[in-house]
């Protein structure tokens, strides 16, 4: 538990520090996709700590409350987080789009912007293999998601990184508005990734075809043992896969019997 902790902190600190750096510096060398990068880690040190709260409400017993458990917290954390998104993405468009358009974009101190972003980058890379490794320990789901945020930011700032070249290379300014509208569609898919992901769950669609086809192979181990099934329905709740469905059985069968099918299909 112990590890967890200081791996969440670890990615928490991490963002908060690079937000801090990409701000300051976009403001000193008036570059919106610097800036924008910032706004993005921002975003990533919002979704950990989002994460971590919600994950820390979903492991909770249901109580008289909320009699299903807790699980839809991870949810509503995600649609709270592709809101902020939203906003976000507007506020480096209100930004970029005249600058494009315009031609306005000025830029100072290009190598200062290099550096900071090749520095982010290669910072991002290195705390998302950490994350990547505890993912791959704990099977925390929200390890993965730092570790994809994280793994994204990185690329993008590499590509800030480039293009900050470039321009120093070659005095196309408009090369910097251009990449801050690639960060704003960056996140806008981040953003859909998470409603997609969190809305179905809210909604309470059905599991995927794939997961079904889980489900449905262990019922089938047991088909010698029931008459049939039907209505098989499935759900998420945050972490956790709900499923429910009718067992038709011989009537014959001794209910000793008929208990030990069920406990072998769950």
């Amino acid at each position: 538990m112990k590890e967890k902790e200081n791996t969440a902190g670890l990615s928490i600190l991490t963002s908060l520090a690079l937000t801090l750096g990409k701000v300051l510096t976009g403001v000193a060398t008036n570059s919106i996709s610097i800036f924008a990068s910032g706004i993005h880690s921002g975003l990533d040190l919002l979704a950990s700590a989002l994460g971590y709260y919600s994950a820390s409400q979903t492991v909770k017993p249901a109580d008289d409350q909320h009699q299903y458990g807790h699980g839809k917290f991870q949810n509503v954390a995600a649609v709270v987080e592709a809101f902020f998104i939203l906003m976000v993405v507007i506020m480096i468009l209100g930004n970029a789009l005249p600058a494009i358009m315009l031609g306005s974009a000025k830029i100072l101190h290009e190598s200062l912007g290099i550096i900071v972003m090749a520095t982010s980058s290669m910072i991002n890379f290195f705390i998302a293999a950490i994350l990547g490794a505890a993912y791959h320990k704990n099977k925390s789901e929200v390890f993965r998601e730092d570790y994809r945020h994280l793994m994204v930011n990185g690329a993008s700032a590499a590509i800030v990184c480039l293009g900050l070249a470039a321009i120093k290379f070659t005095g196309l300014t408009i090369i910097d508005p251009l990449l801050a509208l690639m960060i704003a569609l960056v996140l806008l898919k981040e953003g859909y990734y998470h409603l997609k992901k969190s809305a179905g769950a809210i909604f309470d669609v059905k599991l995927s075809t794939d997961e079904e086809g889980i489900i449905i192979s262990a019922l089938d181990e047991y088909q010698e043992k029931y008459v049939q099934y039907h209505a098989l329905r499935t759900r998420r709740s945050g972490p956790d896969r709900y499923i429910d469905l009718h067992l038709v059985v011989p009537r014959d069968q001794l209910i000793y019997d008929v208990n030990e099918v069920c406990k072998g299909i769950e």
